[in-house]
């Protein structure tokens, strides 16, 4: 019966080492590729880790899993193809680079050169190359460490292309528009698995929409994002769900809110316990209702709308979790708002630049601000119109940027897409 070896007896980095002087010493590596030419060809496509530091358990994780299913594969028969790679491209090392060189915003570049600054991103994008191709290697892992393939070599970037062209040629790609949520720091656009929520607290606000038509009678929406405002086309309730008319008797005005919301918003909100219900309706019949925006005439992109500013309905979208059950909808800034646009044709603007800042289609008085900068103006307005009915803290989560910490905002832009 065999003994096992006592864990004090065993030596790793001993072992190891005379195990990787051995591959070395007898070019066991190369005598496996050698042993393998002319068999049948396994493509393995190495995913590359960012070149911008040594390796961490994850990519080490990463690259030893890679290197026993090569191995697998190689036992099979096979001629496995098994060049590493390393990502030299992308905002990662940007940022690094940015960080170095003091830099707070991408303006700095334009003024420091963006040449000077691309030869320094190459230089630190490279820096770690060999690092990392040697800490691998130590690792034990069996890929062609003589020649990576690097995302900046001009031969990687032309494949790219070339793809993308094939792609075009045979009607894969269209130019179309969604809203994606961006980094206005980064100036780029962040990916969904990219994204971290933090808990903020921020001022949401209730606003009630003229009905159009209607004397003192206003539907009545909530949001936590007060600068999309200016980008509202459409007024989300949920078919099924009972909706009241309160009236208030101070004002004689007529609030239109979800049935189940209205003590707590009467009360909570708008502070008075003098109101009555005098109607109730189901969701679905509010659709189609009108209204007038607050500030269209402020806003020349809300200006000249054929099909906005109206009552849609979702079941999928509208909650009585919080708020008034009427939900703000802004398809320029919010994929749920887009959906729905999309499906019931309202227009989509979104009046604002990928560094967050407002264009002028957002009127003079926001052109130029960056958009969670005004929400203290907005809400001013807001009250000077007399539209704006409260305000809340509110805590809730709001996506951040993994990279830099900066707040995300959902924008709308036109891009490429594949079918």
């Amino acid at each position: 019966m065999k003994q096992a070896v006592p864990v004090s007896l065993y030596k790793a980095n001993e072992i190891e080492k005379e195990i990787a002087s051995k591959w070395k010493r007898e070019n066991t590596y190369e005598k496996v590729k050698k042993a393998s030419e002319g068999k049948k060809p396994f493509f393995f496509m190495d995913g590359p880790p960012y070149a911008t530091a040594s390796i961490h358990l994850g990519t080490a994780w990463n690259k030893i899993i890679k290197d026993a299913y090569i191995r697998f594969w190689r036992m099979q028969g096979f001629n496995v193809w098994d060049q590493p790679g390393f990502d030299t491209h992308g905002t990662p090392i940007e940022l690094q680079v940015e960080k170095s060189l003091g830099f707070s915003s991408k303006k700095d570049i334009e003024k420091y050169g963006t040449e000077k600054f691309i030869k320094k991103c190459r230089a630190y994008a490279t820096k770690y190359i060999g690092v990392m191709s040697k800490q691998f290697e130590d690792l034990g892992v069996w890929m062609d460490w003589k020649k990576p393939y690097l995302t900046l070599d001009n031969h990687y970037i032309e494949g790219a292309w070339f793809t993308f062209k094939q792609a075009f040629e045979n009607g894969y790609l269209y130019k179309g528009s969604y809203p994606v949520h961006v980094c206005t720091r980064c100036e780029t656009v962040v990916a969904y698995n990219e994204i971290e929520h933090k808990t903020v607290t921020e001022k949401s606000v209730f606003v009630k929409f003229p009905v159009r038509g209607k004397e003192n009678e206003y539907l009545v929406i909530w949001t936590t994002t007060p600068w999309t405002l200016p980008a509202n086309t459409g007024v989300m309730v949920h078919p099924d769900f009972d909706y009241a008319y309160v009236k208030i008797d101070m004002t004689g005005e007529t609030l239109i809110v979800a049935k189940e919301l209205a003590d707590n918003l009467m009360t909570e909100v708008v502070e008075t316990g003098n109101y009555k219900i005098t109607k109730s309706v189901k969701g679905k019949e509010l659709e189609g209702v009108k209204y007038d925006h607050p500030l269209k005439d402020l806003v020349p992109a809300l200006q000249g709308m054929e099909r906005g500013h109206r009552v849609v309905t979702s079941s999928r979208f509208v909650n009585l979790d919080a708020g008034t059950g009427l939900v703000h909808t802004a398809p320029g800034h919010g994929s749920e708002d887009w959906q729905v646009g999309r499906q019931e044709g309202l227009p989509v603007i979104s009046p604002v630049h990928l560094d967050g800042t407002f264009t002028e289609d957002a009127g003079e008085w926001l052109k130029g601000r960056y958009t969670k900068d005004t929400d203290p103006m907005i809400i001013e307005k807001l009250s000077e119109r007399n539209v704006l009915v409260g305000t809340q803290e509110t805590a809730h989560e709001y996506p951040m940027c993994w990279r830099c910490g900066t707040p995300l905002l959902s924008l709308t832009s036109p891009s490429g897409s594949s079918r």
